[in-house]
């Protein structure tokens, strides 16, 4: 049965004539920021909460023999972002609520280590890998698998709805689908190309250490496949720069940028079960090169052949 009504009736909006067999999921264009959103807070606040609670030498909140846990708060983070979501409209709110959300998350999973090991250790060594490795699962969940592709037709007509609907409402339409496209303050000195790829090598042959050193001292199974993605983390950056170097730029950077999510997603759980928090430093320089190589894919194309990105 086609879509009723005219485009007049939907707000200027052609929804398209196309038959609905059964009610669908209907993604949201700005939902995988959000969650981003969301995920930044959490870490953030896993972060803040550990050197606060450092700084103070672990306090205990309570008296009488109750501990108020800040798992407690959490989870009323947790519902306070819910709720913010459910009773309110508009793309401020719904980025409220993400990190109102993600603070909670993060005072929630910063406690995961008591509720795995059986004398409720918080210092429960794996823990920085584990929130970590949730953390990556959750974004690999929402790229690869909830947005894997492009907003069909009709997905996109229903956020031009919801857009509209903001503009009614006097919130600024579209907030997101614009930032990428706004680019940096002009007077922001970002790192150069060659200055990244150099600074990218550096990191993944510093990251190959490690591994090897542990390699050497015990063949073990997480300890080959530890080395494994750092050596193949060093190998692509290699090509990388070699294809830069011999004009293609842009395939160049892709490599790169692979290498950096590689690394990302491999290297750094074995780094982070080895340190622990104090190797989240490792892991803030990694997303740093990430985002400025992605940068430099996506804004930095004046393209100058097949294949070639003008460095500018």
């Amino acid at each position: 049965m086609p879509v009723a009504g005219t485009v007049a009736e939907h707000g200027g909006v052609d929804i398209g004539h196309t038959p609905v067999a059964r009610p669908a999921l209907i993604r949201s264009a700005a939902g995988a920021e959000r969650v981003e959103l969301f995920l930044v807070s959490a870490v953030l606040c896993v972060g803040v909460t550990r050197a606060v609670l450092a700084a103070a030498d672990y306090p205990e909140v309570g008296s009488g023999g109750l501990h108020v846990a800040h798992v407690l708060w959490g989870g009323l983070g947790m519902l306070a972002g819910q709720l913010v979501s459910l009773l309110f409209l508009g793309p401020r709110v719904a980025r409220l609520a993400a990190v109102v959300g993600g603070v909670g998350f993060g005072l929630f999973i910063d406690e995961v280590g008591k509720f795995l090991t059986a004398d409720n250790n918080y210092f429960y060594e794996p823990v920085a890998a584990i929130i970590y490795g949730t953390v990556v699962l959750v974004w690999l969940v929402v790229r690869l698998g909830v947005h894997r592709r492009p907003l069909s037709e009709r997905e996109n007509a229903v956020n031009r709805l919801h857009a509209r609907a903001d503009l009614v409402a006097g919130a600024p339409a579209r907030w997101f689908a614009r930032l990428p496209r706004e680019g940096l303050p002009t007077g922001l000195a970002l790192p150069s190309a060659p200055t990244v790829l150099t600074a990218t090598a550096l990191f993944v042959v510093f990251a190959l250490g490690r591994p090897l050193v542990l390699l050497a001292r015990e063949p073990a199974t997480a300890h080959q496949v530890h080395a494994a993605a750092a050596a193949t983390c060093v190998l692509l950056t290699a090509v990388g720069l070699a294809w830069w170097r011999a004009g293609l730029r842009r395939g160049g950077l892709r490599l790169v940028a692979a290498a950096l999510v590689l690394h990302l997603l491999v290297v750094q759980v074995f780094w982070l079960l080895d340190h622990e928090f104090a190797g989240f430093p490792l892991v803030l320089v990694n997303l740093l090169l990430l985002l400025r190589v992605r940068t430099l894919l996506g804004g930095g194309s004046r393209t100058t052949g097949p294949g070639r990105v003008d460095p500018g």
